[in-house]
């Protein structure tokens, strides 16, 4: 699918199916001025309506997304997600086909960045509700991008097909994408040339770095430790200092071999707000000091706590060191407890653990995705932890467009959420690592975590597989 706007090379927001759009002066109300030239693959236009009906949907309660909240800057979108009011009350207007009219509840200056997410991308309500739960099957599913859904083999393949007139100049007409699970078997397909493309998990990032086709780039994603401030003994904020205090990032860089760039800021490199000093660093001494005034000197006397994460080698490398690292500083013994991905996120919903594995990667290129993450109320939230001071600059921050202003109010917010609050702890940002090979063009990888095939091409017939 193609959505309203999308990011260039240089994650400037630009045109996507709106050509152009303009704001008031105050920036709560966006206009989108639809293509004409835009077509959903059976022909009919893209219109305003598909991206208004697109929007309630998400919003909806009976549809159940994880991401209803992503819209909710939209006057009267959280009220209709609450069942309190009728979908007539959200601030989105159709007054032709091709123009979009969305009333925001408050200033926020990128709002059009948020609709570069492949969240708000439009969908034919008239075939979900013509074939229900199957409209995704490739008999049944119309889109507006680039390519069509020639197979889906679940668990197994999916296969792309090139529209016809999409781009001019030299282009891919088929895409075939393979579902492999071990990073093993991918990494040998790619050198079998069976792939063009394979991941590298970061624990075999040493043996190509110095592969002409390896690519390795920074995204907008940081990996952290959450503390439920709510289950002792991290109610104690002396506790989470004292863990906050005790990791040695340089300790973990060693550790995966240069292959996860160590951070102690919550927004990530590259993004307005970050602050390299953001957390505390490693000091053991003062970690011990922190531990004795919560009333537990080296330990003595600490409840039992279990630290969880995600199955993966990486996350369990990163577990069994904080286990090692939190008996050695502080003289705590911590229990590890790995769990299937549906399940971890499954549990941090319904009894969320006193220490556990984070991770975020930005919606879109600015520090309120972060921010807003921490914010009361927020669903991703799961700490307990909550600052009306925090709460404030960061709605403060979103609703100027004054990049000073808002950098002042970000490095402000960080410092109440990392050295005041503590309920995190900054650890590395993320990194991709993938191996292309030469004879592709066209490929592009954003920080986001989005490949990008719009303009792909091949120099030669072989092989016949893209990945």
């Amino acid at each position: 699918m193609s959505g309203l706007t999308k990011f260039d090379k240089n994650l400037r927001v630009v045109g996507n199916v709106s050509d152009h759009w303009s704001s008031n002066a105050n920036q709560t109300v966006f206009t989108f001025h639809i293509s004409h030239k835009s077509r959903w693959s059976d022909g009919v236009p893209v219109t305003s309506v598909n991206f208004r009906d697109s929007f309630l949907r998400l919003l909806r309660p009976e549809t159940a997304s994880p991401y209803a909240y992503y819209l909710f800057d939209i006057v009267g979108a959280t009220c209709f997600h609450e069942k309190k009011c009728p979908d007539s009350s959200v601030g989105i207007e159709t007054p032709a086909p091709d123009l979009l009219v969305i009333h925001l509840s408050h200033p926020m200056a990128p709002f059009p960045s948020l609709l570069t997410n492949p969240i708000t991308d439009p969908v034919r309500m008239d075939l979900i509700r013509k074939y229900g739960d199957r409209w995704t099957d490739p008999q049944n599913l119309i889109t507006n991008g680039p390519y069509l859904l020639k197979r889906w083999i679940h668990g197994s393949l999916l296969e792309l097909s090139r529209k016809k007139g999409t781009v001019s100049g030299p282009s891919l007409q088929r895409i075939l994408f393979l579902i492999i699970p071990e990073p093993v078997t991918q990494l040998l397909l790619y050198e079998r040339h069976i792939l063009d493309f394979a991941g590298v998990p970061s624990f075999y990032v040493k043996k190509y770095l110095h592969n002409p086709e390896f690519h390795q780039s920074l995204q907008f994603s940081t990996i952290y430790y959450s503390m439920n401030v709510l289950r002792p003994p991290f109610t104690n904020r002396h506790v989470r200092k004292a863990f906050a205090l005790s990791i040695d990032r340089q300790d973990l860089f060693r550790l995966f071999a240069g292959a996860v760039p160590i951070s102690r800021s919550f927004i990530p490199k590259g993004l307005l707000g970050f602050n390299e000093k953001g957390g505390f660093g490693f000091h053991p001494r003062k970690a011990r000091e922190e531990l004795k005034l919560a009333g537990y000197p080296m330990g003595r006397g600490m409840p039992r706590i279990t630290l969880f994460f995600p199955t993966g080698t990486q996350s369990r490398i990163l577990a069994v060191y904080m286990q090692q690292q939190f008996k050695k500083v502080l003289g705590v013994s911590v229990r590890l407890r790995s769990l299937e991905w549906k399940v971890f996120l499954a549990r941090l919903d319904s009894r969320t653990p006193m220490l556990y594995q984070s991770g975020w990667m930005a919606d879109y290129p600015d520090p309120n995705t972060f921010m807003t993450l921490m914010m009361t109320g927020s669903g991703n939230n799961r700490t307990g932890w909550s600052s009306p001071e925090f709460d404030r600059l960061v709605k403060n921050a979103i609703s100027t467009s004054d990049e000073k202003a808002r950098e002042k109010m970000y490095l402000g917010a960080q410092e109440i959420l990392l050295r005041q609050g503590i309920p995190v702890i900054p650890l590395a940002q993320g990194l991709t690592n993938l191996l292309v090979h030469k004879n592709v063009h066209g490929f592009w990888h954003d920080p986001l975590g989005n490949d990008h095939f719009e303009d792909v091409w091949k120099a030669g017939d072989s092989p016949r597989k893209l990945n």
